[in-house]
């Protein structure tokens, strides 16, 4: 059945850009007739880099979505591509890219990350956003005080890699941090539109921007000491095996801690950190889109009404989709304005600010209208509205 699948969308399907699976994700049988599709156009033209670029892609994600690796990763067909790469295109901008992704285990020079280096001087002009912003993310990572991370930043803003509404939930979060804060989140994805805004805009460029992946590269860890003026910690990940699996959460969570400790500094995590770290709840308070450190017991709901009423802009989450806006996870951004937000509603009506609790009211119902029933990630649109519309109707009670 699952050959014939996948014959049917083979016949179907023509080659494709492929994207992240952030910002469009497909089924197997999807990625296996690109894989097919793309095979062709680098069949009949062996030179041509854009073609060898998305065969790469799409051998990758196929083999990562239908557990294509097997035990040795180095016999799977991604491994095979990046062999007749080599073969075809020697010490290419499209190898060395592909590379970053994926390296053989013989290929000592490709795991040092040499590559990323060799990719970035390559790099064509025309060179798609996506690649240029996943460049920027792993120069970003080795060596974060190249100046070719902000050049590469600032590139990819101006190809306008991510959508609109993600850049400015970034922008919402970024202007409510206090002077000199230090920002956590999980992933590049979560960093980096706000370090696109910081490189790219030069706006709030006091603010350390730090995803928590990184904080396993050392000279990153090295780079980030460095601008706090701290000691680099004495913490070694060997001593944290005794926590089986989820030994990486509790490396992280100590390392954020020290970050903190030793700074001194405001701290703020996206709203996903709780369920990454094993940092201590308590201490976590919620002031609208972002959650913040603080060991004494404060009140934040008059911060998050603040940041509602004087610092967000949240007026284009009632706006009409754009063009530009394209992304599977574009609705999943906008829908957590309406989780994080929603209680305010009934906190702004009891501080007797009518005009305040109608405003979200409706830029938020606006919101669920637009969003629900486009959110890619539930089978029950209609059953997602109703309980978000119930949500917000609770609030005016």
């Amino acid at each position: 059945m699952l050959a014939l699948m996948g014959n049917m969308w083979s016949f179907a399907q023509k080659a494709e850009t492929i994207e992240t699976f952030v910002a469009n994700s497909h089924e197997p049988e999807w990625y296996a007739a690109q894989v097919e599709a793309w095979q062709k156009i680098v069949d009949a033209n062996p030179k041509d880099q854009w073609a060898w670029r998305n065969l790469f892609r799409a051998t990758y994600y196929h083999d990562t979505f239908s557990n294509g690796w097997g035990e040795d990763h180095d016999e799977s067909r991604t491994a095979d591509v990046i062999r007749k790469m080599e073969a075809t295109l020697p010490d290419s901008y499209v190898l060395n890219l592909s590379k970053c992704r994926f390296c053989l285990k013989t290929d000592s020079a490709a795991i040092k990350g040499d590559n990323t280096y060799k990719a970035i001087k390559y790099m064509p002009e025309d060179a798609c956003a996506e690649d240029v912003n996943y460049l920027a993310c792993r120069l970003w990572a080795i060596d974060p005080d190249n100046k070719d991370v902000g050049n590469l930043f600032s590139g990819a803003y101006r190809k306008r890699w991510f959508p609109a509404r993600i850049m400015q939930y970034n922008r919402n979060m970024l202007l409510s941090m206090q002077s000199g804060a230090l920002y956590f989140a999980n992933g590049d994805a979560n960093t980096a539109p706000m370090k696109m805004i910081q490189e790219a805009l030069k706006e709030r460029q006091d603010v350390t921007v730090i995803p928590i992946s990184y904080l396993h590269v050392e000279p990153f860890v090295k780079a980030i000491c460095k601008r706090l003026n701290i000691q680099q910690p004495k913490i070694d990940v060997q001593d944290y095996g005794k926590y089986g699996e989820e030994w990486y959460k509790h490396y992280e969570s100590d390392l954020i801690m020290y970050l903190i400790n030793e700074s001194k500094r405001p701290t703020y995590f996206s709203t996903d950190i709780l369920t990454h770290t094993k940092l201590n709840k308590d201490s976590i308070y919620n002031e609208g889109l972002l959650l913040k450190y603080s060991p004494r017991p404060y009140n934040n709901f008059d911060e998050a009404m603040h940041n509602v009423k004087e610092v967000y802009c949240l007026e284009y989450l009632a706006e009409p989709d754009l063009v530009y806006d394209s992304w599977q996870t574009s609705e999943m951004f906008d829908m957590n304005h309406v989780t994080l937000l929603a209680n305010l509603i009934s906190k702004f009506r009891k501080k007797g600010d009518k005009a305040q609790s109608e405003r979200l009211y409706n830029i938020l119902s606006k919101c669920v209208e637009r969003c629900a029933i486009e959110h890619k990630n539930t089978d029950q649109p209609e059953e997602l509205k109703t309980y978000y519309e119930n949500l917000l109707k609770e609030q005016l009670q």
